[in-house]
């Protein structure tokens, strides 16, 4: 029974552990950390990743930070996770008078619905120029 119990919880640790390990955020600019131009007088930003990996449902947060000062956060639930999801938020960056020399950062976050694990993490910034 002791073996049983055992071989048990190693299966669910193995298997949270493949699970969080075949999740992928990608952004359309690149890999996480990835920097671009954003111009001062974009009016709103379509945040855009591919995520995939995902076999059970689960919930992705975008956070929206200006200089580190959160300005917004989305979520969005997908259930059930297909193979390959498109996530797009719209983001007005209009009320926020962004001038040359701010960093938005864009954090995406792939959690786990069933555990709450946060199951990969995607980090874009817009480096705000003239």
């Amino acid at each position: 029974m002791h073996k049983a119990l055992l071989v048990g919880a190693l299966f669910i640790v193995v298997s949270d552990s493949a699970l969080a390990q075949g999740m992928d955020i990608q952004n359309r600019f690149g890999p996480s950390g990835t920097h671009f131009q954003l111009p001062t007088c974009t009016p709103a930003f379509n945040y855009e990743a591919t995520i995939t990996g995902g076999t059970a449902p689960y919930r992705i947060e975008l956070r929206v930070f200006v200089n580190g000062v959160l300005k917004m956060s989305a979520e969005e639930v997908v259930s059930p996770a297909p193979p390959i999801y498109h996530y797009s938020c719209l983001v007005q960056l209009a009320p926020w008078g962004l001038k040359p020399g701010d960093l938005v950062t864009f954090q995406a976050k792939v959690i786990d619905l069933l555990q709450g694990n946060v199951l990969d993490m995607d980090y874009l910034y817009g480096d705000v120029v003239p």
